[in-house]
């Protein structure tokens, strides 16, 4: 099987191929390429530069990304055909073969007051996605209910692992349970060209692309999920369209942004009333780690 950095290395133009063959990928977490400046490399306690020779740790001596050099990397990261993906763009992202999701600066095209699409490309994020399978095996007996599993919710500040302990849930969970993922991001499930390329277990569905809301409700009605999966809930409506779920008898393993209990409680009370049990997500090492398990009834 490839290696992360050999997908990678594929979907990129040159001299991006090149030069980007020549670093490590371990720690690595997103390369940032910005037109007229250099080219950033954050690692999970660094960030370094690309340069001709690998990397370096001054700017002056870094490889600095042209607007041709964006364009032509645009255009292989959306296999030449950007109208293809336009309606992936207009969200500020497209997800690439590996489920690697690739970020977008530019200006925004609009259409009958409607966001539809990006263009004069000045920013590309990859934002590099790995699976740390059985990262979550820890967690699994507290989520059991006798024959079925505590509403969950994970919660922590931006990139400290939610995802990532989610989708190992769902692949744990998978065993015994029907589950759909309603992906809206393709950050669960990571799909590309509507196939997972997560191993997201042997009884997921997932809902690629669709809004939080449409997508639950669509999986009631069609999919019978007795677990549905779910990221970033943030307003009353994910709430409402929560409730329908819990009225059919199917269970909710969701994520939220913030730091902690106390804040969510009076920032989103009624989402947070949702939940049984909220595991508060941080980092240890550079890897994603539980910080602490609460029930909340």
């Amino acid at each position: 099987m490839p290696s992360t950095k050999e997908i990678i290395l594929s979907q990129l133009a040159e001299p991006y191929c090149t030069l980007l063959s020549r670093i490590s990928f371990s720690g690595l977490e997103e390369i940032r390429f910005r037109v007229g400046r250099p080219v950033s490399l954050y690692y999970y306690n660094r960030i370094l530069f690309l340069a001709e020779s690998g990397t370096t740790q001054t700017q002056k001596d870094a490889k600095h990304a042209s607007k041709n050099e964006l364009e032509a990397l645009t255009a292989c990261l959306c296999n030449y055909s950007v109208y293809a993906y336009l309606n992936e763009m207009k969200d500020g992202f497209i997800t690439i073969r590996g489920g690697h999701r690739v970020g977008l600066a530019g200006k925004c095209v609009e259409k009958n007051g409607q966001i539809s699409g990006i263009s004069s490309i000045s920013g590309i994020n990859i934002r590099i996605a790995r699976e740390y399978k059985n990262c979550a095996v820890s967690l699994i007996p507290h989520l059991h209910l006798a024959n079925s599993v505590y509403n969950t919710l994970l919660l922590s500040p931006p990139q400290c692992g939610k995802t990532t302990y989610l989708r190992d849930i769902t692949r744990l969970l998978s065993a015994d349970f029907k589950i759909t993922v309603v992906d809206e991001r393709s950050e669960i499930a990571g799909s590309f060209d509507g196939i997972p390329q997560f191993d997201i277990g042997p009884q997921t569905d997932v809902l690629d692309r669709f809004p939080k809301t449409d997508g639950m409700l669509l999986a009631l009605r069609s999919l019978s999920p007795q677990i549905l999966v779910t990221d970033e809930l943030g307003d009353d409506r994910d709430a409402d369209a929560a409730y329908k779920l819990y009225g059919a008898g199917c269970r909710l393993i969701a994520t939220m942004h913030g730091d902690n209990l106390n804040e969510l409680s009076k920032t989103k009370k009624s989402l947070l009333s949702l939940f049984d049990i909220a595991i508060l997500m941080g980092r240890r090492d550079g890897r994603p780690a539980v910080s602490s398990i609460t029930r909340l009834r």
